[in-house]
């Protein structure tokens, strides 16, 4: 139904129906049983909201909008914080919509993800890690797939909002490379055993439980480096290098 609106009804429909479900994601407790009929109801709402064409209409909201797309980042689970991702992305190319509050208070949950990075990959990726149940997601806020759709975001922050982003990205470097220099544990062994009889392991150690959750892992990794990786942040990294390595 949301594909059909015209843009004369978008004007009566969304301005009414927006804040309502604003409200109730921000509300409601989120769900990490994919079972669990909650689940289901706040992935469809967040489904809608990420439907609606962004017009003019939607212009008043966009603030409301991406406030509360970052609650669902720090609240909800992955795969809705993925969702607000998205949406994010798309409001700010369609709006260019971004204030102080707004940058720190994403860049805020960017580093708490950061930090959470290390204790995941030991929990989900070493040789002895449970495997992890299909019908359980993550919270946001400790997710491979967020940690990479984050990163995305900070592209799009930093193409519409340079100046903006550009200081509080860079009080963000020591925790990127924290992120960068991860390894999984059971990754680790097998590559290390193979250069001990002088050969080289490629691909995923055979010990890894969880595939998928290593493929996030390393896509993760390289979408956070994307948007440190520019000419006006190559000093900086240089500066860690050599730091790392002294």
């Amino acid at each position: 139904m949301i594909d059909t609106v015209r843009d004369a009804e978008s004007a009566r429909v969304f301005p009414q129906m927006i804040p309502v479900l604003l409200e109730i994601l921000n509300t409601a407790e989120a769900a990490y049983q994919k079972d669990t009929i909650e689940y289901q109801y706040r992935r469809v709402l967040l489904e809608i909201i990420h439907r609606i064409p962004y017009g003019e209409t939607i212009r008043p909201l966009a603030l409301a909008l991406l406030g509360g797309m970052l609650h669902a980042l720090r609240h909800d689970n992955e795969e809705n914080g993925v969702t607000a991702c998205k949406i994010i992305i798309d409001l700010l190319r369609s709006f260019r919509a971004l204030t102080e509050e707004l940058v720190a208070e994403f860049m805020g949950i960017l580093q708490d993800v950061f930090r959470n990075m290390k204790g995941l990959v030991l929990n989900t990726l070493c040789e002895d890690s449970p495997a992890l149940d299909p019908n359980v997601v993550l919270p946001s806020i400790r997710s491979f797939k967020v940690l990479a759709e984050m990163g995305m975001v900070v592209v799009t922050f930093s193409q519409s909002h340079r100046p903006l982003v550009l200081t509080v990205l860079q009080t963000t470097l020591g925790l990127n490379f924290e992120v960068l220099a991860l390894e999984s544990p059971a990754q680790k062994k097998a590559r290390e055993d193979y250069e001990a009889m002088g050969s080289y392991w490629s691909g995923m150690a055979p010990t890894i439980k969880n595939h998928q959750a290593y493929m996030d892992f390393i896509t993760g990794q390289i979408k956070v480096h994307i948007p440190y990786n520019s000419s006006i942040l190559k000093i900086s990294f240089r500066r860690w290098y050599l730091m790392l390595h002294i």
